[in-house]
């Protein structure tokens, strides 16, 4: 429904209720995109925000609860108005916390920021403080000539004399940074450089302020004399009393910095300010709301490197971890972002999973009901498992986490970011035996035989290992002595192999690559079954030059060379056009290492088994391998060679005519004695030059009419030439004789 909203410069309302009029629920996102489309003071990263409070304003709607009391007092807490610098406050509770003050009177509150006394200044300041509630008067207010740049020289000069007269000047920056369209008037009067002077001052004050505090502890324990610890114990009220006070401004300037962050320059500044340094002290306060603040920004600067290398260090992952387990849920969610960014650092991740406590947080998290701390603390746990070392040592520390993987895996909500972490444990050996010993492991399996990539690489992953690809077999059901054995899932595998050959490649190369990955012999995998059942017509068609992608002809490749060692399958093997086709795969594959390496281990496995011996060595493939030991790459090199010797034996203990075996030697002699045939090759060329040269001085024409016109009438068949030779000859004898 289209909203009207009046731009006129005393008034700007928003007619919300009116709007919401008849509006179902699922209408409130497009009516908050409309409100910020329309409205100038929301900026369009809050449309989220203006969701949920139309969201709220919906629910009291539905409910018959009057706009009024409850929900204008703020009687709800959350941490968005926690963040925002407190709790909400009444019109009426202002009057008790700022003066009354009128916009018309604007210049006078400007006027007493001159004056000399601080309490004129500090009045003058919270009367203006006051004026920025309206929201409708900010323009005015941005757009002043002098306020702004008398408002942040007064926060340079005086803010070291006054507690009052900072927070109110920094509680107006932090009113006007948290709207987009003041930030070019709050920039263009330095008002972030000096709120992080601020910052940087109480900073420094903090170490006198805690320094006093314990000196006064220290005496107060020791003290005996009742006047004594009397005074002892006020001066402690007060120490606590400026700590709490200067909790708050600190507070105050990280928001107003956070708040003028938006742009990317300005938060270099503050990596070229090492803003992150005076942070990570803060970390150890106990004011939940400085607490906030600081994780708040941190989070947002630890995305440049420069930040995260400067917090790479024990005692912030130490705090960081401890506030993990803070009970208030707000500081708990920021501590595990900023976790989460610093683990993309392989120092960080290695720190992180460390800390018992650290991943027993977080696995208590991905079991709460809230949604967003399972997604984060999940991420965070699927980066704290890339690394093979840290994901050992992990799974061995906290063995329930792969039954913990299983059971998100199998809700809809978190099953993305459950399914990366499972995928990573089933990386591991020992996690992958851990995995199959759970009864849900079965039907998430049978989930990715339907066709889910990820949950195809997880049991690809996992018959990768010696260890469980066995156990893999039994749960499956595909054990020579499970009860009711059946290799049903390794059919359906094949059929998905060759129903995703022409349109998913992602599926193909995970069905055929669990396939490679179970290296093991009929009958504890059927491979004569599999290749009736469609195999052997899905191999030639994968190996065909420009049909598959070259991870898919990889993977087939690898399949071929199990199949190879098996007699049964590879007797199978001799009447299919694989063995045909390798040839031209060699040729067109070459600048692939892995491939070239792959084919000649299966040529080797080929000729090795007697069903398949001559098939091979009828084709061209030797002749590919020969082309191989010119290959840059030593890995192909050497598999060349070897497979060389493996047909140079097969053709001799075979007793047939020796095809390859002399082309070979032939091969190998010139490789071997390639310096000295060169030579040979370079001395016949200049002989055959040295006679060419003769022949043609030597032998003129016959043809009288072909003669030169400058040999002598009189002179015979190259006399000419002969008498300018030796004439050559002599001239070089008297040169050598001098």
């Amino acid at each position: 429904m289209p909203i009207n909203v009046e731009k006129m410069p005393d008034k700007r309302e928003v007619p919300i209720g009116e709007a919401m009029r008849g509006l179902r629920e699922e209408d409130l996102p497009a009516l908050a995109q409309e409100i910020v489309e329309k409205c100038r003071y929301i900026p369009e990263s809050k449309t989220s925000q203006v969701a949920k409070v139309l969201k709220k304003l919906y629910g009291l709607q539905a409910s018959d609860a009057p706009f009024g009391k409850d929900f204008g007092a703020g009687a709800t807490q959350s941490s968005t108005n926690r963040t925002s610098g407190g709790d909400s406050v009444l019109p009426a509770q202002l009057e008790d916390l700022l003066p009354s003050a009128s916009v018309r009177n604007l210049d006078e509150y400007v006027e007493e920021l001159y004056e000399e006394k601080m309490d004129m200044k500090i009045r003058g300041a919270q009367r203006l403080l006051r004026l920025c509630t309206e929201v409708r008067i900010l323009d005015q207010l941005a757009d002043h000539p002098t306020l702004l740049g008398v408002l942040s020289r007064e926060l340079r000069e005086n803010a070291k004399r006054s507690y009052e007269l900072a927070v109110a000047i920094t509680g107006i920056f932090l009113i006007l940074a948290n709207f987009s369209c003041f930030h070019l008037a709050l920039k263009r009067h330095q008002c972030g450089e000096v709120t992080m002077r601020i910052l940087e001052y109480e900073s420094k004050r903090r170490n006198v302020l805690k320094n006093e505090l314990v000196q006064t502890q220290e005496q107060l324990a020791s003290s005996q004399l009742g006047d004594e610890r009397t005074r002892l114990q006020h001066a402690l009220g007060k120490c606590r009393a400026r700590l709490e006070r200067q909790d708050h401004l600190l507070q105050i300037c990280l928001l107003v910095l956070r708040a003028v962050s938006e742009d990317t320059a300005q938060e270099l500044k503050f990596v070229k300010q090492k803003l992150c340094q005076m942070l990570v002290p803060m970390l150890g306060r106990q004011h939940e709301d400085l607490l906030l603040s600081t994780l708040s920004m941190l989070h947002k600067l630890t995305i440049f490197e420069q930040n995260k290398d400067q917090l790479l260090k024990d005692e912030v992952f130490q705090r960081l971890a401890e506030l993990l387990g803070h009970p208030a849920s707000e500081v708990a969610f920021l501590a595990m972002r900023a976790c989460y960014n610093l683990s993309f650092d392989p120092k960080g991740r290695a720190f992180l999973a460390s800390q018992s406590n650290v991943v027993a947080r977080l696995m208590a998290a991905a079991t709460a009901p809230s949604a967003r701390f399972k997604v984060v603390s999940l991420k965070l746990l699927y980066h704290l498992t890339l690394d093979p070392a840290a994901r050992s040592a992990l799974t061995s520390r906290h063995p329930t986490i792969a039954s913990m993987a299983l059971q998100l895996a199998q809700s809809k909500e978190q099953e993305k970011e459950a399914l990366a972490l499972l995928l990573n444990l089933a990386a591991d050996q020992a996690a992958a035996c851990l995995l199959l010993a759970e009864e849900a492991f079965v039907t998430v399996a049978l989930r990715g035989i339907k066709g889910n990539q990820v949950i195809l690489k997880v049991l690809r992953h996992i018959a990768s290992h010696q260890a469980s690809r066995s156990i893999l077999l039994d749960v499956m059901g595909g054990g020579p002595d499970a009860p009711g054995s059946s290799h049903a899932w390794l059919l359906e595998l094949v059929r998905l192999a060759q129903s995703t050959a022409a349109d998913r490649h992602d599926v193909l190369v995970e069905a055929v690559g669990i396939l490679a990955a179970l290296d093991c012999n009929s009958p504890e995998v059927p491979w004569p079954e599999l290749c009736e059942a469609g195999l052997l017509e899905l191999l030639p068609r994968l190996l065909m030059v420009g049909f598959s992608e070259d991870d898919v002809v990889l993977e087939a490749v690898m399949l071929l060379s199990v199949l190879a060692l098996d007699p049964p399958a590879a007797a199978l093997l001799v009447n299919s056009k694989v063995i045909q086709l390798l040839p031209d795969v060699m040729a067109a594959k070459t600048k692939d290492v892995d491939l070239m390496v792959q084919l000649s281990f299966l040529l080797r496995c080929l000729i090795i088994a007697d069903a398949t011996r001559d098939a091979v060595l009828q084709t061209d493939a030797p002749a590919r391998v020969l082309e191989l030991l010119r290959s840059p790459e030593p890995a192909v090199q050497d598999a060349a060679s070897e497979l060389l010797e493996v047909v140079v034996a097969a053709e001799t203990q075979a007793g047939q005519q020796s095809r390859w075996t002399r082309h070979i030697q032939e091969y190998r002699y010139k490789v071997h004695n390639s310096e000295w045939l060169d030579a040979e090759i370079d001395g016949q060329n200049a002989r055959d030059g040295r006679d060419g040269r003769r022949q043609e001085h030597r032998s003129p024409s016959r043809d009288p009419s072909k003669r030169s016109p400058l040999a002598a009438p009189g002179q015979g068949w190259g006399e000419s030439s002969d008498m300018e030779d030796r004439r050559e000859e002599k001239r070089g004898r008297k040169k050598r004789a001098k």
